[in-house]
């Protein structure tokens, strides 16, 4: 896991190509004035979507993936992010490129306009807590296929 500012995304190319085409071609867009939707840069290898999504209090429920590395930006307000090492937690069995757990808090990041996180397959992580009582956030999450 990778949790920087914005200013700094350039630096982590080099890890995996297809996260190097998703970090190219997200610095060349003015993020802000993404529509939301998805931006196809190289068809299942990496891709960008812009949306909005709905957050919660006290939200328990933790993530994973398979084939592909997750970068978030927040856009607005942000949201509180928990990340955890897949292996300390339990997972049911499942089909497909993405599992969900629920479990007890990680490491709490704060995630503001500014920053961003990069999630490998190995980094369980539970998105769309609320920071303030705000109910939804803006955000770009791109798709890099490992």
């Amino acid at each position: 896991m990778i949790f920087d500012k914005l200013e700094r995304l350039s630096q982590y190319k080099g890890l995996n190509a297809n996260l190097d085409r998703l970090i190219d071609f997200t610095l060349s867009q003015s993020l802000y004035d993404l529509k939301q939707g998805k931006y196809e840069i190289d068809g299942e290898n990496c891709w960008l979507n812009s949306n909005v999504a709905l957050l919660v209090d006290g939200n328990t429920l933790y993530e994973r993936h398979l084939a592909y590395i997750d970068l978030q930006i927040p856009l607005d307000e942000g949201e509180i992010i928990m990340v955890k090492p897949v292996e300390d937690m339990e997972w049911p069995a499942f089909e497909g490129e993405t599992g969900f757990t629920q479990g007890p808090n990680g490491v709490r990041l704060d995630f503001m306009p500014g920053m961003f996180a990069i999630f490998f397959p190995g980094d369980a992580h539970n998105c769309g807590i609320s920071k303030a009582g705000q109910v939804q956030v803006r955000k770009l999450v791109g798709k890099a296929k490992v």
